[in-house]
């Protein structure tokens, strides 16, 4: 790390619920604020401030990030924290620019996701697909062998929008590969400890979902850690808490768009060993249709495939499209550009090497 400099690139602003989590990574012992508008939000556990070097997570709520425009995150570096008289150096502030997605009008999210550690050539790719509004990272972004790869998705979100743009992430399966997994929540944002959630960001209304791992729980390559059956019986119970709070949730008044974020394009037909859990994922199917979801967002397998219900290629049955909006080929990266309208979803295929690969919308 440079001597003197505070943090790994710039923060990360996600959108969980009605709120948002702006996660930091600090390299040195320092007290952590946002500052928005005149309200001061701390990084403190039941009571106490945080100090120690890693990564951070402050929760505000949207509409008042929204409004304002702007934050200030404030990092008061640490030469002693003692028992007694802790000794501080001095307060740094930066202030961010913050767009908000638009309650109203045209929105445009560009989904990266299958990297495997190729940043730099995510990050291409995004280039080659131009201005979006907000970020989506579906997953696999690097494995989880060490804290170096839990910072991949940070890297990612942080150098495609400077902390000033809304970001929606979802957990890979080759996020949960390593000895590092069990410490990845740290990493990423989460509702009440869990990685599937809901968002709004203006009209659109999404729900992230996580399969978790691509095989049976008992298979050797796991080597025992994984515990995934019961995650998604969880995931479930959760989406049935979601269509109860229809009213606040999917049902709210300003939604325009419904969407699902998940890596695992679960619904499609699978080789026999990833082949599980039909009847559970026929469940989530039943239930997003009783959302109203328009679009399942997923990535996973490399390639661009968009799928109708009845397709071929699906094994379930299915109420929405399913766009697999991921590439990863021979250092080719790939990722999608969807551009949310007042009554349609366009969505453009694009890889780093510049080639539109597949392009579409939903209602024609």
């Amino acid at each position: 790390m440079e001597e003197g400099k505070m943090m790994v690139e710039t923060p990360v602003v996600y959108a969980v619920g009605n709120t948002y989590q702006i996660l930091f990574y600090l390299t040195h012992d320092a007290y952590a604020s946002v500052k928005i508008g005149e309200t001061v939000f701390d990084d403190a556990v039941c009571g106490n401030m945080r100090s120690l070097p890693g990564m951070r997570r402050i929760c505000v709520p949207q509409a008042l990030l929204n409004s304002a425009g702007a934050y200030t995150l404030r990092l008061e570096r640490i030469k002693a924290r003692l028992c007694y008289r802790t000794k501080t150096i001095a307060v740094e502030e930066t202030t961010y620019p913050f767009v908000p997605v638009k309650q109203n009008g045209e929105a445009r999210a560009y989904m990266i996701g299958d990297a495997h550690g190729n940043i730099d050539g995510a990050i291409k790719a995004a280039k080659q697909s131009g201005a979006f509004d907000f970020l989506i990272v579906n997953g696999d972004i690097g494995e989880s062998a060490d804290e170096s790869q839990m910072l991949q998705s940070h890297e990612l979100a942080s150098r495609l929008t400077g902390g000033s743009k809304p970001v929606v992430y979802a957990r890979g399966n080759h996020e949960n590969r390593g000895a590092a997994a069990e410490i990845l929540p740290q990493y990423i944002p989460l509702r009440d400890g869990c990685t599937y959630y809901t968002f709004r960001l203006g009209g659109i209304w999404g729900i992230v979902l996580d399969c978790g791992e691509d095989k049976t729980d008992d298979h050797p390559e796991y080597g025992g850690a994984a515990r995934f059956y019961d995650f998604r019986l969880r995931q479930t119970a959760y989406l049935r808490q979601v269509i109860a709070a229809a009213d606040t949730e999917f049902g709210a008044a300003d939604v325009t768009h419904r969407i699902c974020v998940v890596h695992t394009q679960f619904p499609c037909k699978q080789e026999p060993l990833f082949d599980i859990q039909r009847d559970l994922y026929q469940t989530w199917c039943d239930l997003l249709d009783e959302m109203g979801v328009e679009l399942i967002l997923s990535a996973h397998m490399h390639c661009y495939q968009y799928l109708l219900p009845g397709d071929p290629d699906l094994r379930l049955q299915t109420y929405c499209p399913l766009l697999i909006g991921t590439w990863n080929h021979v250092d080719v990266i790939g990722g999608s550009k969807v551009v949310f309208e007042k009554e349609n979803i366009c969505f453009s295929c694009k890889t780093s090497d510049g080639i539109t690969r597949l392009e579409g919308t939903l209602y024609d």
